[in-house]
């Protein structure tokens, strides 16, 4: 039964008071209510700081240079401030830390939108910098603003109205004009999915759409449109639980949905109980199957190498034991740290779960071998080395052209890489996104062939797919426009457990030449005919035919903060021309 099927089937008055009712049913209370809020911990507020002021000379930087982080930056600073004050006087109490979250709300409330700049289309449209307040664009910005100022109103409603009596009206009216009002009357978003195509922003939009309109506008047909929008997404989920966005967005994609289905399942008194629709369970497994242990995971297209890990491991405590998923619920404990993940709901949520503050954290062993078939991922674990190997296709979301790379990673830490995520600019989501040389398959573990490097687009693919034990056989041949003149590529990427190595194996035809492409964390320590020696965290050793030489060692310089936050100030690429087959085996450097 799906989820839409499921809530029809709910009696009428169980939908009506799950919405008129939901204030009193989500496990947050007042503020008022100090009992509840005593012992917590309280983050620090800087009283003395000026506040964060977004301004518009930051936000037209997107139009005259291509840069979105000059104003996504201050506008993200002044959300989490103000999420901080709130938290801050809900768990203390103090007045100091009262007015500095009625000083939040007010200031997001007076911003000309919460609109990001790359996303705002109306503007775009009438060639202007500055949006139109009567025409306000729904994107993540808006959604994530709405989804703050209604959980500040669920905690603070009686304290905000004793001391700055109106601003819990003003907040209303500025979320029912720029959201909840939007939301209905335009059916069209791009992110609600109809032509099929679903990605992160339906849950992570959607979510905080139903947070508004149950804590600050009741309405049934906003809690009907957020039902229908998520059945959608989680219709289109593969059987296998996999994410086409990877680690990294897997945590504002498949986690926004369980955290907007929790909402639901606690408006309705735990009657909707949707834990049981398929994929859910398999979806919460998706972050194991791609841990690859001490702070790195397996990435694709734009994910993180080494996200944070201050996430919100709660949310997948709570979905691991709704889906009575031991093996989630062990694995989330495990990584039990520091409060994490963005969101003033989800900080809320975490304090006043008693399960999760309850839990002790003990090692989870991750598993030995996951494959997904229907995103097509294996990863492979050895004591000491993993291999992680793709097939897939190039119209993935976030997509980069990666159809059939690897990743192995030595002492947990990733040596023959996938670059991931760089910094997003104008260009990241346009014709022009494979301009940017860590979205090319020249790029990734891929070989160059007939001069071609991997197209975008999904006929651009691996075919042949078979997981076989700990390997994956693929042919890369699709991958590849027609001027490559290559009919066949098999590729075998294999752990051998017994000697603690990867080998990864490829034979082409017609035999002709080619060049593949290794990209590399570290620095090198030696290099000659046969073998490359690498230290990043660890030497790691890369061995092939020696007949071959010593193939073309670049250095390519990482001047993106994002990319060098991870991989630090450099990466290396071994490129080796080879005629009809060739075999890379990796594995420790230490002797």
């Amino acid at each position: 039964m799906s989820l839409r099927e499921r809530w029809d089937g709910l009696p009428a008055g169980v939908r009506a008071r799950a919405v008129s009712d939901a204030r009193d049913r989500i496990p947050v209370p007042s503020a008022d209510v100090r009992e509840a809020w005593a012992g917590l911990p309280a983050p620090t507020v800087d009283h003395d700081a000026p506040w964060p002021q977004p301004l518009l000379s930051q936000y037209g930087r997107y139009w005259r240079e291509g840069n979105r982080t000059g104003y996504e930056g201050p506008a993200a600073e002044l959300r989490d401030r103000a999420a901080t004050a709130v938290l801050a006087a809900a768990v203390t109490g103090d007045l100091r830390d009262l007015d500095a979250a009625a000083d939040g709300l007010q200031l997001l409330c007076e911003q000309s939108t919460w609109c990001w700049a790359a996303h705002e289309t109306f503007a775009a449209e009438r060639g202007h910098v500055v949006p139109d307040p009567d025409r306000p664009y729904l994107d993540l910005g808006a959604a994530e603003t709405a989804g703050l100022l209604a959980w500040a109103d669920l905690v603070l409603a009686p304290a905000l109205d004793r001391r700055v009596p109106g601003l819990r009206e003003r907040i209303r009216w500025e979320v029912r004009r720029r959201v909840l009002r939007p939301f209905r009357e335009v059916r069209d978003w791009h992110w609600l999915g109809l032509d099929g195509h679903q990605h992160n922003w339906n849950p992570w939009i959607h979510g905080h759409v139903l947070a508004a309109t149950l804590f600050l506008d009741p309405d049934p047909a906003v809690v009907d449109l957020v039902v229908d929008g998520l059945d959608r997404y989680l219709a289109a989920q593969p059987a296998d639980g996999g994410c086409d966005e990877g680690y990294g967005y897997w945590w504002n994609g498949p986690a926004r949905l369980a955290e907007a289905l929790q909402l639901l399942d606690w408006s309705t008194g735990g009657l909707l109980a949707p834990w049981t629709i398929p994929p859910l369970a398999e979806m919460s497994r998706y972050p194991r199957h791609t841990d690859l242990d001490g702070g790195w995971a397996v990435n694709v297209g734009d994910g993180p190498a080494r996200p944070d890990p201050a996430q919100p491991w709660h949310v997948l405590h709570r979905w691991g034991a709704a889906c009575g998923a031991a093996d989630v619920v062990a694995y989330a404990v495990s990584r039990k740290g520091r409060p994490g993940g963005a969101g003033l709901g989800r900080a809320l949520v975490e304090l006043h779960d008693p399960a999760w503050r309850a839990a002790v954290p003990a090692p989870a062993p991750l598993p030995e071998r996951s494959w997904l078939p229907d995103v097509q991922l294996l990863v492979c674990r050895a004591p000491g080395i993993a291999l992680a190997v793709k097939g897939g296709h190039n119209d993935e979301n976030h997509n980069h052209n990666d159809a059939g790379s690897y990743v192995v990673a030595v002492g947990g830490v990733p040596a023959v890489i996938d670059l991931g995520q760089p910094t997003y600019t104008a260009t990241s989501f346009t014709e022009r996104r494979y301009e940017q040389w860590v979205t090319r398959s020249e790029w990734h573990n891929l070989p160059v062939i007939g001069g071609a490097g991997q197209e975008p687009g999904r006929a651009f693919r691996a075919t042949d797919v078979r997981a076989d034990g700990d390997a994956l056989h693929l042919d890369l041949s699709r991958a590849y426009p027609p001027e490559a003149g290559c009919r066949s590529w098999q590729r075998t990427a294999r752990l051998d457990r017994a000697r603690g190595a990867v080998v990864v194996s490829d034979d082409w035809d017609p035999a002709v030449p080619a060049v593949l492409h290794h990209v590399l964390s570290g620095e090198p320590v030696t290099h000659r005919a046969g073998e490359l020696v690498i230290r990043f965290r660890s030497p790691v050793r890369l061995s092939w035919d020696p007949a071959l030489g010593a193939g073309h060692l670049e250095r390519h310089p990482v001047d993106d903060p994002l990319l060098r936050g991870v991989w630090g100030g450099a990466v290396h690429r071994l490129v080796i021309a080879a005629t009809a087959t060739f075999e890379l085996t990796v594995t420790s450097g230490d002797p």
